[in-house]
């Protein structure tokens, strides 16, 4: 009879370990599914970091590009800025002369040196 017993003890045992050794073994299983789901996630976020890092770049170069173009633009306006001020201050300083008396009607001609002015200023504007 304690043959028995024991024979019963070890086969309950048996199957407690068993039961334990199953149920372990579907936690691995969940285990391994889950390490697999976020393997893939993982994979996926890296796909995104470096798409979102050749916007990145793509997107610096534009900005880049863009503030080249201001600073073209600034300079540009800064030159007919300047090119308006000389062209005021010619406009200002105009003496006129009076003709000469052959045949001369009314009025005059500007001075040589305001004609000067002008002529150094309008192909400076070409530049």
């Amino acid at each position: 009879m304690i043959e028995r017993a024991g024979l019963m003890l070890s086969g309950v045992i048996l199957a407690v370990l068993l039961a334990a050794l199953g149920w372990q073994t579907v936690r691995l299983a969940r285990s391994e599914t889950r390490i697999a789901v976020l393997a893939r996630e993982l994979g996926e976020a890296n796909t995104r970091v470096a798409l979102l890092e050749a916007d990145q770049q793509t997107l610096t170069a534009g900005r880049d590009a863009l503030a080249g173009q201001v600073a073209a633009c600034q300079q540009a306006a800064a030159r007919a800025e300047a090119r308006t001020a000389t062209r005021v201050e010619i406009i200002r300083n105009v003496k006129v002369v009076p003709r000469p008396a052959a045949g001369a009607g009314t009025g005059g001609v500007v001075d040589d040196a305001t004609s000067r002015a002008a002529a150094d200023h309008l192909n400076g504007c070409r530049r």
